[in-house]
């Protein structure tokens, strides 16, 4: 979405736009670059994800009223991408149909500031409690003017693809204040408009108000809650100040995404490159959500209102299954006060709610996805920043329990006795068993690693045995994890670049037997050994990668690597594993160049709150994290320089004669150390980067 929010805000207000015909497949942020037509503003939306949901409490300027203007969207507006102008904590468009021009910003993580100057016709704001991304899926909604206070209150009620999963959905609250004052107003229920009306209640909820100014311009201040209207008044007392300007809070909120990016400093050899970093870095910060209000108070997991201490937050809108990989280890090493955060988030939520979750979005437990990765979360914490951040006995009894228990009141493992029995998931139990398998193997290793840290041996021990359930799909003649059914006989597909899981999943979850055969993060070297030798599983990676650079789209799924989903995105650092630190900076390099650009269509895939932008981040700085562990992965910086300001000292890093065609490593001296390539083209969180550091590359056009 391209409308405006500060680094993990609450608030996302953004144009929610449309075509002659609307495609929900589109508009997963709300906003689609092909169409030609704003249908309002709403303040909830998701980042990057795959799925649709959000999209609430919508408002859109007019300059006339009629019965006709609510049905179909009658009041959305054509606009042109030529009049408009974004930038972090800026959003501003040319409305054709009202001749508005309509700005956004924010005054807080909860509270957005509008703008509009009419050019003709009456000052109209329009209100639609009815609105949302996925069409029809508004429960109930309430509205009330109070025009002498020049303001608007209300709530809307959905049940989104994901929010809608608790039974009941989402309540998020609204409280909207005038700079000027209330001519008229009225209300809509049931395609009946009534003039002069204060109050409508219902899934038909609209209203509109009329402003009294002389000005060409009027402004609007709107605070969300999922709490309630008295806690989205507090979010906008606290957030907001009528004497100051709009011009004031763009500035305001510049400065802080100014500050939250200029923490990685970074130069390269073109713009376009900058403008895709420093892209990919904005993405990286936008969320996950702060989702307790300004004075603490949210609603846990079994929709009750809780109050945090001063100075703590409560996150959600956590995409875990996708961010564990690439954006939460970067928010560890850039960010360890939010991500602290979050890890507590985590604990609070089972907690509060009985389970670690898999997807939360808001309160819910959405469920979306495979395994328990919130595992990992917690324990790439654990191994970077510390167990004093959140409450590791917590933590470590609520992994074990998603592991040990079959039926859990919200988040279990799908087919666990079957996977605890026979070592692997039975494709009879599960069209995602081989996926499962090998997601389950590594939450296993997860929560073994917390156990020793712990000192709990013996589940230790027990944990780290399971973890090595991947073994059990692999199959040596196909070389390739594939479905085994009860009686331990497998069904390999036939053609294992075929992405079958588009239609019907045959195994795989998000990706086919090519796709899922790397994914083993937790035992890389075990995996080599299942090949037979470096040689065999380096020789195989390359083919894999080589076929995929024939497909050059970023719209439809790669049939081998696939840049644009996350089953394999850690493929390309394996050869680091086989003695082939080479290929991973040829690879790296040719990804980093050719999948991610500047054009509306310039990420491989669905962003995933923020985890193809923070992959982007790790390989053009030139190493790549190891969720859950203190290593990374050298490959092949295009940056020419950057100096990282991290909470305890300076990261700088240094690229001697790197250009376009300089893609190969010749030397790296990570602070006067110099690193061997060949055997070990890793580094380490604490001993190497924590509290700041050198590292240096020199390049080539030859590989070493």
């Amino acid at each position: 979405m391209p409308g405006v929010q500060l680094p993990f805000g609450t608030v996302r207000a953004s144009p929610d736009t449309s075509a002659p015909f609307f495609l929900s497949w589109r508009h997963f942020g709300g906003y689609y670059y092909g169409d030609d037509r704003i249908r309002c503003f709403s303040h909830t939306h998701m980042v990057g994800s795959g799925t649709l949901d959000y999209g609430n409490i919508c408002v859109m300027p007019v300059n006339n009223i009629t019965l006709d203007i609510i049905h179909d969207y009658g009041f959305q507006s054509k606009f042109s991408h030529s009049s408009e102008t974004i930038y972090p904590g800026y959003y501003s468009v040319f409305l054709e149909t009202p001749h508005v021009n309509a700005q956004l910003t924010v005054t807080g993580t909860h509270t957005a500031l509008h703008r509009y100057t009419y050019t003709s016709g009456d000052k109209i704001v329009l209100f639609d409690a009815v609105h949302s991304l996925v069409e029809g899926s508004c429960v109930d909604a309430h509205l009330k003017i109070f025009p002498e206070n020049e303001t608007v209150v209300g709530w809307s009620q959905s049940k989104g693809s994901l929010t809608g999963r608790n039974g009941i959905g989402i309540k998020v609250y609204f409280t909207a204040v005038f700079s000027d004052s209330i001519a008229a107003f009225g209300v809509w229920n049931q395609s009946q408009m009534f003039s002069n009306a204060t109050e409508v209640s219902g899934n038909t909820s609209r209203a509109y108000v009329v402003l009294k100014t002389t000005n060409s311009s009027i402004e609007m201040a709107l605070a969300i809650s999922f709490v309630s209207i008295e806690q989205a008044k507090y979010n906008l007392k606290s957030q907001w100040s009528s004497t100051r300007f709009f011009d004031d809070y763009v500035k305001a909120a510049r400065r802080i995404w100014a500050e939250t990016l200029s923490q990685v400093n970074v130069t390269t050899e073109s713009n376009e490159s900058l403008v895709t970093f420093y892209t990919a870095l904005y993405h990286a910060f936008m969320a996950p959500t702060q989702f307790s209000d300004s004075n603490g108070v949210y609603l846990d997991m079994e929709n009750k209102v809780k109050r945090l201490p001063p100075g703590m937050h409560h996150y959600t809108d956590m995409s875990i299954w996708d961010i564990h990989r690439s954006q939460i280890p970067l928010l560890n090493m850039l960010r360890p006060d939010i991500s602290s955060q979050v890890a507590q988030s985590l604990v609070r939520m089972y907690r509060d709610g009985g389970d670690l979750p898999r997807w939360p979005i808001a309160n819910v437990y959405s469920g979306c996805m495979i395994g328990t990765h919130a595992n990992l979360i917690l324990l790439d914490l654990l191994s970077k920043v510390g167990s004093d951040t959140f409450d590791i006995d917590d933590a470590y009894e609520g992994m074990v329990a998603q592991a040990t228990e079959s039926k859990r009141p919200h988040i279990e493992r799908s087919c666990l006795d079957e996977y605890v029995t026979l070592g692997y998931v039975p494709n009879e139990c599960s069209s995602e068993s081989v996926s499962l398998t090998l997601a389950y193997a590594f939450d296993d290793w997860a929560i073994a690693t917390v156990a020793s840290h712990l000192n709990r041996t013996n589940d230790a021990a027990l944990f780290f045995n399971r973890s090595r359930s991947y073994r059990n799909v692999w199959n040596h003649d196909k070389k390739l994890m594939c479905p085994r059914d009860r009686h331990g006989k497998f069904h390999c597909p036939l053609d294992p670049s075929l992405n079958s899981w588009m239609i019907k999943n045959d195994g795989y979850t998000e990706g086919n037997a090519e796709q899922w055969l790397w994914f083993v993060p937790h035992d890389i070297p075990g995996l080599i050994n299942l090949f037979g030798s470096n040689e065999s599983f380096s020789e195989t990676l390359e083919k894999f990668f080589s076929r995929s650079e024939d497909y050059t789209s970023n719209l439809l799924p790669n049939p081998f690597y696939w840049a644009g989903n996350e089953p394999d995105i850690l493929a390309p650092y394996l050869f680091n594993y086989a003695g082939r630190a080479d290929l991973t900076q040829k690879y790296t390099r040719w990804l980093a160049d050719h999948r991610y650009t500047t054009a509306p269509s310039g990420l491989p895939g669905n962003d995933d709150y923020g985890t193809l932008s923070s992959w982007y981040i790790w390989t053009t700085l030139g190493f790549y994290p190891y969720s859950g562990t203190q290593y990374y992965a050298i490959g092949s910086p295009s940056v020419q320089s950057a100096v990282i300001t991290l909470p305890n000292g300076i990261l700088t890093i240094e690229t001697h004669n790197n250009s376009k065609e300089n893609v190969y490593v010749m030397k790296v001296v990570v602070n006067n150390r110099t690193v061997d390539l060949q055997r070990n083209p890793f580094f380490h969180h604490k001993r190497d980067i924590e509290n700041g550091g050198h590292i240096q590359f020199w390049m080539s056009n030859n590989p070493t």
